[in-house]
């Protein structure tokens, strides 16, 4: 990156980049693998010597520490010859024009449709930031991992709490047939029995909610790469809740099936 532009990123420790020509900022994940500032290190490659002047936090792409270099050297390190320019010789002004991906940084009242006309006049694409974190590798493929993950998560929490209401219906038979012997209807019984695996459901996730984030904070403050997310945690309560419900609802239909004479008659 240009030391000074709006990609640099803000240090943690040490300085930016251009305090020295072959300075560089380090992830702190290089930091927790032995590296520290005033190492020095060489690219095999072309043999040159970097230092470094700054750390960041845990910055990786593709689970790959990131290591920020200045435009200038990234270009002799990438299109130079092996090794470096021979003695006494300098490398050509055109090969500092070469560059694999340009960030751009836009005004709110930025010309779109002028940018798209520009992609196809030069055979470049320019998609927006999310689209290029999706487009790293092994991305999209972790991502739909994490979400069949959680889906199945999902799922089988409504198949275990449909199999703890079944089992509390069945164990509540000799109640149930007593309250429709005395004239209870069944929209009553389904009623009060929703209405307490509503109270029990929002109490275990409220518990379970409060659990986790406290469990998360710690793995942050232990250094782990967790990250809690308002939004995240919200929405996985709310689809929790919603596949209790359907769960428990599928379970709880067996009170319409109770016979009162046969369910009074079975503990006589």
């Amino acid at each position: 990156i240009e030391p000074g532009s709006f990609l640099e990123p803000e240090v943690l420790e040490g300085g930016g980049l251009g305090r020295i020509e072959n300075g560089v900022i380090i992830s702190q994940l290089l930091v927790e693998r032995g590296l520290k500032l005033g190492d020095k290190f060489i690219l095999d490659r072309v043999l040159t010597e970097l230092e470094v002047v700054g750390i960041v936090g845990e910055f990786n792409i593709g689970h790959v520490p990131i290591i920020y270099i200045p435009l200038r050297k990234w270009q002799e390190a990438t299109y130079g010859p092996p090794g470096g320019p021979p003695p006494g010789e300098t490398l050509p002004d055109i090969l500092f024009d070469y560059a694999s991906i340009i960030a751009l940084q836009l005004s709110p009242d930025a010309d779109i449709q002028a940018l798209e006309e520009a992609d196809i006049d030069m055979g470049t694409l320019t998609v927006d930031k999310q689209r290029a974190y999706e487009a790293s590798s092994g991305y999209k493929e972790e991502l739909a991992t994490v979400r069949m993950i959680q889906a199945f998560l999902i799922v089988i929490s409504a198949v275990v709490i449909g199999a703890f209401f079944t089992v509390w219906t069945i164990q509540r038979t000799k109640e149930i047939g007593l309250i429709k012997a005395l004239g209870g209807s069944n929209m009553y019984l389904l009623r009060d029995a929703l209405g307490q695996v509503i109270i029990l459901m929002l109490s275990a996730t409220l518990v379970g909610t409060v659990a986790a984030v406290w469990l998360g904070r710690s793995f942050m403050e232990a250094g782990s790469p967790f990250v809690l997310d308002a939004g995240t945690i919200l929405a996985s309560s709310a689809l929790l809740i919603v596949a209790g419900l359907v769960g428990s609802a599928l379970s709880v239909r067996l009170i319409t099936r109770v016979d009162p004479m046969i369910a009074l008659g079975r503990e006589q």
